[in-house]
């Protein structure tokens, strides 16, 4: 698997820069005002860059960006900036954790089971 920075962050908050798809630009840079994707178009109405951005997150009813590790990823994005997200998961991945595995597989952030516990590895590389 390969970090690939210019494919960011998706506007539901997951980890393109981490995706193990070849032919996908990511997101953010692949979707024009939003595409088929309800977080995108969601975004693109509302002007934000993303749901960490959107000041009705905690109230959307939308599921996408709502699983533990987007809500974790969202967190993180909102309180440090989305630069600092992608810089984080650069470190993390560098530092052998997992998005997910070459095989499509769960990965490190995928294996736990709170929100928690996905950001505390998130932001300090280690779990607690």
């Amino acid at each position: 698997m390969e970090f690939h920075e210019k494919r960011g962050i998706g506007y539901c908050g997951l980890a393109c820069v981490l995706c193990s798809s070849k032919d996908c630009p990511g997101c953010a840079v692949g979707i024009a005002n939003g595409g088929d994707c309800s977080s995108g178009k969601c975004a693109a109405e509302k002007c934000v860059d993303g749901c960490y951005a959107c000041p009705e997150y905690d109230t959307c009813p939308e599921d996408m960006p709502h699983g533990r590790r987007s809500r974790a990823f969202n967190r993180y994005a909102r309180e440090f900036g989305k630069q600092a997200l992608i810089n984080r998961l650069r470190t993390n991945y560098e530092n052998g954790i997992t998005y997910h595995k070459p095989d499509k597989t769960p990965g490190n952030y995928d294996v736990l089971e709170t929100e928690e516990e996905i950001y505390q590895l998130l932001r300090y590389g280690r779990n607690g």
